[in-house]
């Protein structure tokens, strides 16, 4: 079976490709790739009570990038780690791919709960991830390229974000448990959610087409 290449379009990909090499030479080799994966999982979860704790406390803030960036650092060595030992594993391979979509979802639903985000905005920006993922997935198994990011913006950057919006809510006055309705911010995701919806509809016909193209050469 052919394994999917991997696209590294975003901004910040050049850099952090570097400082991921440079990681994965100094770990030690008590450090295992399965470690790592539970160090991101955990990270998340720090992030997640850190952001609902804001509810009653801006004291629980400076937790919140510390989880992200534990998430970060898991999440994105336990393969580089593997590769880089020899000792990948599809079953492995399917356990960091579990755990990171699990540690999305749980950040992306705790913002919901959080001040800085309200629930409807939370689950309109969870959608969006699932369909993204989802795609991104579809396209690696028919084209054997996994895309990392669409319009330079991947996980890093959106994991970058997750970290700096509550700081910036919290010094524009944003606090989204108090609205009733839908506010300016809501308002503003929903219509950058329905750009990326079809900005990925109009990215999915191109690629059937390029899809169908090839097959119809392979028949001639």
């Amino acid at each position: 079976m052919k394994t999917a290449d991997h696209h590294h379009q975003s901004f910040l990909a050049p850099a952090e490709q570097r400082l991921l090499r440079a990681l994965v030479i100094e770990l030690p080799e008590s450090v295992t790739p399965l470690q790592l994966t539970r160090i991101g999982l955990f990270g998340a979860c720090v992030a997640a009570v850190a952001l609902v704790g804001c509810r009653w406390s801006a004291l629980w803030m400076p937790l919140i990038p510390l989880g992200v960036f534990l998430n970060w650092f898991g999440a994105a060595l336990d393969g580089r780690l593997a590769l880089h030992r020899k000792s990948a594993d599809p079953r492995l391979g399917l356990v960091e791919h579990t755990f990171d979509l699990f540690s999305q979802i749980l950040l992306i639903v705790a913002f919901g709960l959080s001040p800085f985000l309200s629930i409807e905005s939370a689950f309109v920006v969870l959608i969006c991830y699932l369909l993204f993922s989802a795609y991104t997935y579809i396209r690696a198994i028919v084209r054997h390229v996994q895309q990392m990011a669409y319009i330079g913006l991947g996980a890093t950057e959106f994991r970058l974000l997750m970290a700096l919006w509550p700081f910036a809510a919290h010094a524009m006055g944003i606090d989204e448990t108090n609205d009733v309705g839908v506010s300016r911010l809501d308002a503003a995701i929903l219509i950058l959610a329905g750009f990326a919806i079809c900005g990925l509809a109009i990215k999915a016909l191109t690629d059937a087409r390029r899809v169908a193209m090839d097959e119809s050469g392979r028949g001639v």
